[in-house]
């Protein structure tokens, strides 16, 4: 077929192209008269980092008081708008302003016969089989209906590259969009403090009651056991006992030195006086040992000046002093042994030598002894302070734990202090309705339809009247099978045309 055929197509059928082309204009017309143009209202919102985006762990430990913040812009901006197009937002809004302000009409029966009318009863038929085969999911209150609807029709979004969310709302009234979005933001701003809002302040006002109780006891329990063991400072305690138990040791070495040197003098006097004969030759009359006694009692006037000497520069309960003492006693009985003897002069007596090693004798074991109850009082006193010194560590362990927990106590205490006052602020913030999200600008009625867009039905009406009314006028002559002219018996019939009679009259 050639460009002429087609052409000679559209001529021919020109009516039929004009026709459709005018029914085309009559019914974007009455489309666009019929059906109500669709508004559109949007506010946006900033959302900032704020309190929500930072975690303060609750441990009373400073090294994990470091504040932790989730800067993930795209998932702050989704939750922001998941919370925007919530239902239980949408209930709020629709409670608070009503379905019939919202959407204009949603309750009025409209006659059957009417465009309108035609489409409510095909909605009702649908609910009604959906009633038939799912009883459970149809909804038909009238508030439900609202919800559902406003929830098709909101959208929210945040923008590229920012921090701002556009919250829309389409309605067929500019007023209903615009009063849906801004009350939508209000519910919005008071319902993102309850799902943000943290722990209540009356929590830690009763955790402080507890703890305030708690640190009165720890504080008396370890006052008490400060006074019950004589606590002043451990570690000054513990340093005066391991000086004593250095000063003890000293002494037990000492005496322990002074103990072997006696039992050796005292065994080499007595093989001395093993060697020397008791007796020897005398003349004279009978007299008395002088010599002992002189030397025992200048031996009991040093003992005693020692006692002295020690009981006025210590004290009284010194160990030093009960070996002094055991010491006394044993040089006043060997005194009072010598007083009571008397030597004869005659042919043979007692030797003097004999009697300076028996005298020299007794004295060291004198000391001998002294000096063993001395060692003996010492080693005592060692496992005594060595005890002590075990009960100290015991009661420093235990001295620790009653002030590490008091200290525990008293930073969980400041803690929640702390945490109150942070509370108390951020519920007045809240009250107050500051955080980070602010409105960049409120929804607004917006004069212009967002659909039907009129240059575009203008364009779609144009468009489909030219080629429907091409494409009818071709099928209309693909279906014609008459001839009309000379030209057609030609075409369809491949014959010549030999004559043509004319029209009779």
């Amino acid at each position: 077929m050639t460009i002429r055929d087609v052409l000679n197509i559209l001529f021919k059928r020109k009516l039929v192209v004009a026709c459709f082309f005018l029914a085309a204009l009559l019914g974007g017309f009455a489309g666009l008269k019929l059906i109500a143009p669709t508004y559109e209202s949007t506010a946006r919102l900033l959302v900032r980092i704020g309190q929500e985006d930072i975690y303060m762990p609750v441990l009373a430990t400073s090294q994990f008081r470091t504040p932790m913040m989730s800067v993930v812009r795209e998932e702050q901006l989704h939750s922001e708008s998941s919370i925007l197009t919530s239902g239980d937002l949408a209930q709020k809004v629709v409670s608070q302003v009503t379905p019939q302000r919202l959407f204009p009409g949603i309750d009025v029966e409209h006659p059957w016969y009417t465009p309108k009318g035609v489409l409510q009863l095909g909605r009702d038929i649908y609910r009604g089989l959906e009633d038939y085969f799912f009883p459970l999911s149809s909804d038909r209150t009238l508030e439900g209906q609202a919800v559902n609807r406003f929830l098709k029709d909101l959208n929210a979004q945040a923008l590229k590259s920012s921090n701002i969310i556009e919250v829309s709302l389409r309605s067929k009234s500019p007023e209903s969009a615009m009063l849906g979005v801004n009350e939508l933001v209000r519910q919005y701003l008071t319902e993102r403090v309850r799902i943000y809002q943290r722990e209540q302040a009356g929590f830690f006002t009763e955790q402080l009651t507890q703890l305030d109780s708690q640190l009165a006891e720890t504080e008396k329990a370890v006052n008490r056991f400060r006074t019950d063991k004589q606590i002043v400072d451990v570690d000054k305690q513990r340093s005066q006992q391991i000086e004593r138990i250095d000063e003890v040791r000293k002494h037990i070495d000492s005496f322990k030195v002074s103990v072997s040197q006696s039992e050796r003098q005292i065994e080499v006097i007595r093989s001395q006086l093993a060697s020397v004969p008791a007796t020897t030759q005398l003349s004279g009359a009978e007299t008395s040992n002088g010599y002992a006694i002189s030397e025992l009692s200048k031996q009991l006037a040093d003992l005693q000046r020692q006692e002295a000497d020690i009981a006025q520069r210590f004290s009284e309960n010194d160990p030093r002093l009960r070996s002094l003492r055991e010491e006394i006693a044993v040089v006043n009985r060997l005194l009072k042994s010598q007083e009571g003897q008397r030597y004869t002069s005659s042919e043979r007596g007692i030797n003097p030598l004999h009697a300076r090693l028996r005298d020299d004798l007794m004295q060291h074991e004198a000391l001998l002894a002294g000096y063993r109850q001395a060692l003996e009082n010492w080693l005592q006193l060692e496992q005594e302070t060595q005890a002590r010194m075990a009960d100290l560590n015991g009661q420093e362990a235990e001295y620790k734990h009653l002030v590490q927990q008091l200290q525990v106590l008293r930073e969980t205490r400041q803690l929640y202090l702390e945490k109150t006052e942070e509370t108390r602020f951020l519920s007045a913030q809240a009250a107050a309705k500051i955080g980070n999200v602010s409105v960049v600008n409120w929804a607004t009625v917006s004069n212009r339809p967002v659909s039907p867009k009129l240059w575009l039905v203008l364009l779609g009406v144009l468009v489909v009247g030219l080629i429907g009314g091409v494409g009818l006028a071709f099928v209309v002559e693909f279906l014609d099978d008459s001839l009309k002219s000379d030209t057609d018996v030609m075409r369809y019939l491949q014959l010549p045309v030999i004559a043509k009679v004319p029209e009779l009259v």
